[in-house]
């Protein structure tokens, strides 16, 4: 008799375990995911040209990959990983007018840039300067 006893115990503390893990599993997957979400965006220059380079930098909650666009295309380097909630990309805008430069991470930030024809040929353009053209 005292196997049977035991039996029911066992049988009792399967049960039991069975429901607890079901119960932890239903928890999991109901539990809400971490936000990741962009918190903004800027460009390195106040003046964008076209063909020229600039730096693209967007701030995040979460370390999560993120992806940059310019009009909806992707930028060529994306995704990129954040670093104490930044990440950075390069970008040359290769036609003139109204951009915008998005980041998604979970949701968007956007932010819309005119981007200007070169004025002079060159680095001048590009930010070297007045004189940067004698040196390209």
């Amino acid at each position: 008799m005292t196997v049977c006893v035991d039996t029911r115990i066992a049988r009792r503390a399967g049960v039991g375990a069975t429901a607890l893990a079901a119960m932890a599993c239903s928890v999991a997957m109901t539990a809400t995911t971490a936000s990741a979400v962009p918190t903004g965006l800027t460009v390195n220059a106040a003046n964008i040209y076209m063909g020229c380079v600039y730096q693209i930098t967007a701030t995040y909650d979460s370390w999560f990959q993120a992806w940059f666009y310019d009009n909806g295309a992707i930028i060529s380097g994306s995704p990129i990983s954040p670093a104490n909630g930044k990440a950075s990309i390069q970008w040359t805008p290769h036609t003139a007018g109204t951009h915008t430069l998005s980041t998604l991470q979970g949701s968007a930030w956007e932010l819309k840039v005119n981007v200007l024809e070169p004025t002079l040929t060159g680095s001048a353009t590009c930010g070297a300067g007045p004189l940067g053209f004698l040196g390209s």
